[in-house]
């Protein structure tokens, strides 16, 4: 018998509506799910970004690969990726340098949203796309 798989997952999403921001540290909250099995959502929550005033403010684009990010702008995307370090990854529009090198110190796999979806529609992509991760319908 195949054991079950919890797979948590984290969305960077905008604070009024489930929708990905262009940038992901542009996010007010991050919806966080655990999915069993590609199949089940046993778990949901939302958790904010405490530092959103101060990105949209200071930072709204990370600092690029060859830039000087500076110790506040880093910190900022390592206490980002230490909200979600229990994800195995987080998914969102761009990411930028910086809060990529946060989120691997962490252990945690970013991926990058090429076309702009709704988390709720990515759910239900892998949802139905869980007999490629070999799981059976």
């Amino acid at each position: 018998m195949k054991e079950d798989v919890i797979e948590r997952l984290g969305y960077g999403v905008m604070a009024d509506r489930d929708e990905t921001p262009d940038v992901f540290t542009n996010s007010d909250k991050f919806l966080i799910v655990d999915l069993k099995n590609r199949k089940d959502i046993v778990f949901e929550e939302y958790r904010e970004n405490p530092h959103i005033e101060i990105i949209k403010k200071k930072y709204p684009m990370p600092t690029g690969l060859g830039g000087k990010v500076s110790d506040e702008e880093f910190q900022i995307y390592m206490d980002i990726a230490e909200i979600l370090k229990d994800c195995k990854y987080v998914s969102g529009g761009y990411t930028g340098y910086f809060p990529k090198v946060a989120f691997e110190k962490q252990g945690v796999f970013y991926v990058m949203q090429a076309e702009k979806r709704l988390p709720r529609d990515d759910l239900e992509r892998l949802i139905g796309n869980r007999v490629l991760a070999g799981f059976s319908r």
